[in-house]
């Protein structure tokens, strides 16, 4: 059995919360957020045994086994780190830091302490990637590739962090792009990657949305994120054209939780997740053989170029 101690209790840490008894050798022994009646409340209504509000306290905790960092993005490095330096395993929500010298100083500190980093790019994790993973051709093959997330919704007055570029690190593009960077990097393996342009709109430096061209290798590689799409759904795609045709995952119908793949228009996929259960199914996985998703620092890399912080 896997203790957990969950940090951070908005949102995003109560959906993992809620999806934890679908997943086998999971508990969740601790919950720690800044705000203390709500670290109380979640405990009470999830039956966990201890909570607080200070994170250095959730470390102490001797029963947990793996911290999992569900807090805003300026604060995941940090915190991954410090929970790998209690000897701590860690589950952490993308982005894995707001920084390429950040992120890899906390994989660095991963390997070195002998603990697992898992960093939540959940989109790897959901049944319909991995088929496109499983048809997709090597690289060599790769006509173009192009990437898009254009999310009708923006984050919500309650999530003001959003908008303070010290703590989100920028605005649609490490929320959303990052996915799809990630997306890229892991699925095609390319030795060398390039950023060639980069658009951010206004406001300046949380933009709404955002354009990149890229080169993976010698393929292009085109990314588009949105936030406030003035579009009728919510558009997520990763397409290749290839030597083969045309490969594709998408969102259906706009949905969060539903995804498909497709070659030449046949589906080859088609699967609804709640996407937390694919992550903390993977997460079990990852610890049961001490061999967590690998972590490509490019990602970061490019992040920093993008905003001009390179």
């Amino acid at each position: 059995m896997i203790r957990l101690g969950v940090a951070g209790l908005g949102w995003l840490g109560e959906s993992l919360l809620r999806d934890v008894p679908r997943v086998a050798g999971l508990d969740v022994v601790a919950v720690q957020d800044v705000l203390a009646e709500r670290a109380r409340d979640v405990a009470a209504r999830f039956g966990v045994p201890w909570s607080g509000e200070r994170y250095a306290g959730l470390l102490q905790v001797d029963e947990v086994d793996a911290v999992v960092i569900c807090t805003p993005n300026g604060l995941h490095a940090g915190q991954a780190q410090a929970a790998l330096r209690a000897g701590k395993d860690v589950l952490v929500q993308k982005p894995l830091a707001v920084s390429s010298s950040d992120a890899q100083a906390t994989v660095k500190l991963a390997l070195e302490a002998r603990r697992l980093l898992f960093v939540d790019y959940t989109y790897r994790f959901v049944p319909t990637i991995r088929v496109f993973r499983e048809t997709c051709p090597p690289l060599s093959e790769v006509r173009s590739a192009r990437a898009a997330f254009h999310n009708i919704y923006g984050p919500g007055a309650e999530k003001q962090w959003f908008f303070d570029a010290a703590m989100a690190g920028g605005g649609a593009l490490i929320d959303l792009g990052v996915h799809l960077l990630d997306l890229g990097l892991w699925l095609l393996g390319p030795q060398a990657v390039s950023l060639e342009s980069a658009e951010l709109s206004e406001p300046r430096p949380v933009e709404h949305a955002a354009r990149l061209a890229l080169r993976l290798d010698s393929v292009p590689f085109e990314v588009a994120v949105s936030w406030n799409a003035p579009l009728p759904a919510t558009d997520i795609v990763f397409e290749l054209e290839t030597q083969r045709g045309i490969l594709r995952w998408e969102n259906v119908d706009g949905s969060f939780f539903h995804f498909r793949t497709l070659r030449d228009g046949t589906v080859l996929a088609d699967h609804e997740t709640t996407l937390r259960e694919d992550t903390l199914r993977a997460f079990v996985e990852a610890m049961a053989g001490r061999c967590p998703p690998p972590v490509d620092t490019r990602v970061y890399a490019l992040l920093d170029q993008a905003y001009g912080r390179a």
